[in-house]
Formats: C-alpha cells, sequence, structure tokens
C-alpha cells in the first residue's frame, strides 16, 4: 500500500481524526476552553485543516494555495478569540504526532527508510501550514488589537455604570477578547490624590499593569472613569498581595491608592465589584493612605459616611459639637479610643499629664452625657469621629452687617 492509498483512509477518518485532536487538546493546551471556543466548531476547523494536510503529504508536496487557506483561517479564528500563539502551535504539532501515527498504522509495516520519508514529509507540510497560520494570526491581532481594546474598554465602562447588560451580549464580548465570562472576576480601582499630576498617573498605571498583569491567568480588562484606572480581572489567588507588593515598587507615586472590589461569580455580574472598588478608592484616598490596597470588605463604614455625607454630618455635629468649645477634646477623644482606653497611652501619645487626660475625659463624659468611660466605645461616637476625620468642616458662618 503506497503513500497515495494510506492517504485515502485517512481522509475517510477524517472525523474521527478531528475527534481525537480535540480530546487531545481541549483543556490541555492554553485558550482551548469554553471561555475562548465552542468545541464543536474546532472540530470542524480541525478536520478541514486535517484534511488540507493529508492530502498535501499523498502528493508528495507541501502545501500550496488554496491547501492554505484552512490553516489561514485558523490564525484568523484564534487570533480573534485570543488564543496564545503557543496554544495554536501546539495544536498543529498534536496533529503532526496523531498524522504519523495514523499513517504508519494503516496497511501493512512501513519499512525503516518509508517511515523517516513520511516523517520528513509530514513534518514539511506541518511547518508550512504553521506558517500559513502564524501569519494569518499576527497580521489579525495586528489590525484587531485597537477594536479589542475598544471591545474591552466599552466592556468596562458599562459594567462600572451598571448599566444592565444582557448575559449572552458580555459572553460573545469576553470571548472576541479572549476573557472567560463564567468563572469568578473581580475589580481594582487605582489612583492618586488630586494634587498629584497627570505625568504621576500614568506612571503608576503603567508600574501597576507591568506587575500584575503577568500574574493573571487570563486577559486583563482596563478601562476608565475620570482619572480612575478601573481594572475588571478574573479572582486567582493572590491577587491582593500581587497589587500590594506592585504599590509599593521603586517609581510608585506618594499616595497611589488600589481600591479592591470583591469577587462575583461571573464576568456579567462584576460591575458590583467596579463600584465597589471606586468607593474603596475614594475611601483609601479620603483617609490619606499611601501605596496601599484597600479592599472593600475594611473600610465598609467609610463608604457609608462618605455615601451619606449629609447624614455623616449631621451625626458628626450631633456628637462632637459640645466638645468643640475646647478643641483639645475631640483629639483626646480619639487618642483616648485608639489606646484602649488607657489613660497612662493617651497622655504619652499626647505629651500631656495623666492629670489632664483624666480631666479632659471626664469633662467629655458630662458633655456627651456617658457615666463610664465604657460607655464612650460606641458606634455612634466612633462614625463620628470617622466622619470627622473623612469630611471636611465648613467655616463657622459670619454675619454680615445690615
Amino acid at each position: 500500500m503506497d503513500l497515495a492509498q494510506r492517504a485515502q483512509v485517512l481522509l475517510r477518518q477524517t472525523d474521527d481524526i478531528a475527534a481525537t485532536l480535540v480530546s487531545a487538546v481541549w483543556g490541555h493546551l492554553p485558550g482551548y476552553d469554553t471561555a475562548r471556543m465552542d468545541v464543536q466548531d474546532l472540530a470542524e476547523v480541525v478536520a478541514l485543516n486535517v484534511r488540507a494536510l493529508v492530502t498535501a503529504v499523498a502528493a508528495r508536496r507541501v502545501p500550496r494555495g488554496e491547501d492554505l487557506a484552512p490553516a489561514a483561517a485558523l490564525g484568523q479564528r484564534r487570533a480573534i478569540q485570543g488564543v496564545p500563539v503557543e496554544g495554536v502551535v501546539g495544536s498543529w504539532h498534536a496533529a503532526e504526532r496523531e498524522l504519523l501515527e495514523r499513517f504508519a498504522a494503516v496497511g501493512p509495516r512501513l519499512d525503516t527508510a518509508s517511515l523517516i520519508d513520511l516523517s520528513h514529509r509530514l513534518a514539511a507540510a506541518t511547518d508550512t501550514m504553521i506558517e500559513a497560520t502564524i501569519d494569518a494570526y499576527r497580521t489579525t491581532r495586528t489590525e484587531s488589537a485597537g477594536h479589542l481594546d475598544q471591545i474591552a474598554t466599552d466592556l468596562v465602562s458599562r459594567l462600572a455604570g451598571g448599566e444592565p447588560m444582557d448575559p449572552a451580549d458580555v459572553e460573545e464580548r469576553a470571548r472576541l477578547v479572549g476573557v472567560p465570562a463564567q468563572v469568578p472576576h473581580l475589580a481594582a480601582a487605582i489612583g492618586l490624590p488630586e494634587r498629584a499630576g497627570p505625568l504621576a498617573l500614568t506612571r503608576a498605571h503603567r508600574i501597576i499593569l507591568d506587575a500584575v498583569t503577568p500574574r493573571l491567568r487570563s486577559r486583563l480588562l482596563v478601562g476608565g472613569k475620570g482619572p480612575t484606572l478601573l481594572l475588571v480581572l478574573a479572582d486567582t489567588p493572590g491577587i491582593p498581595e500581587a497589587f500590594a507588593r506592585a504599590a509599593t515598587r521603586p517609581g510608585v507615586p506618594e499616595g497611589l491608592v488600589v481600591g479592591l472590589g470583591n469577587p462575583r461569580p461571573r464576568l456579567g455580574e462584576a460591575g458590583a465589584s467596579c463600584r465597589e472598588a471606586m468607593s474603596a478608592l475614594s475611601a483609601g484616598l479620603r483617609m490619606g493612605a499611601d501605596r496601599a490596597v484597600v479592599p472593600f470588605e475594611r473600610v465598609v463604614p467609610e463608604v457609608l459616611l462618605l455615601g451619606n455625607p449629609i447624614d455623616a454630618r449631621l451625626l458628626r455635629d450631633t456628637i462632637l459639637t459640645p466638645l468643640r468649645a475646647s478643641p483639645a477634646l475631640v483629639e483626646t477623644l480619639r487618642v483616648f479610643l485608639t489606646s484602649g482606653l488607657s489613660t497612662r497611652v493617651t497622655a504619652q501619645r499626647l505629651s500631656i499629664h495623666e492629670n489632664t487626660v483624666s480631666y479632659r475625659v471626664r469633662r467629655i463624659l458630662g458633655l456627651l452625657g456617658a457615666e463610664s468611660a465604657a460607655e464612650l466605645v460606641r458606634p455612634d461616637v466612633l462614625l463620628a469621629l470617622r466622619a470627622d476625620e473623612l469630611l471636611p468642616r465648613e467655616p463657622p458662618s459670619r454675619l454680615t452687617p445690615g
């Protein structure tokens, strides 16, 4: 049985060969998963390329002309789907190994010289197909890079804006940019104080992206809201630690804050995480955090106060106005509570005598209607002090002569 006859047998087995190859690459090579492609679509594309490859080997030539069309189409599809190029090349080598075994298994045993000749012909044909695939892949990636980035940016903007989105639309957009839509996602918001200039902001964004992107398992979605850089990424172990390390890298501008939202089960629900991340960022900036990661769950009270400024000011003024007559009382109360109600530690931190602390605490108790120091550890007092730190205080109104 000559090579052409063996090829005829394999051409009748195209669908079976394609199914075997799909099983060999699905879930084993990077990018070959449900996040990027449909398994049935993959089988059909593989079958076309197997047929072209077998036909060329049977004719004892490398593929040319129309033989290369399926390989080029494959490269275009994989580029659009965001499959890593190493995965694409790996799939071709899997096909080469499978076809060599199939050619050898059809008919009588091949002698050594014939097997070597077959191996060389198959390798040359496969290399030609790979070259056509990679050329098309690179061309498509170059042409579509800007378009895919715009899709990603638009997706982040819509998620952050709370716009209702059809899950099917989210999944289609995610598939186009190579993002697994059905896995948990979270958001990170990156910003600097208002005093920082645009160059510092650009430098901070670049440093954070360069540090975090290589650690991710899938594409990072990058967008923005005003001067805030907003990232949406698949939830993987070590994300907070990766951002924390990035935030302290050399060259990171002073005052940088990374707000982290909580993960959501799938990409389509990550809008809530975007809003949490931006709220955490706002709280971190207002609290004066510096080159720090601020998870949303750690600043919920601050977020509530900043999100309800009228109520926060009312609470602050109701609790603290009686103490304003003596400015030292508010600071003494703050330090006394953070010192675990310790008169000695409070005196040390304020550089005053313990008797002075005791006197001030007695005044505070009387003004706040509390009978003991322990009664000062109550939610309204703690939140009022927090609101005093977060919210600007209006200057006293001045009466104008009338």
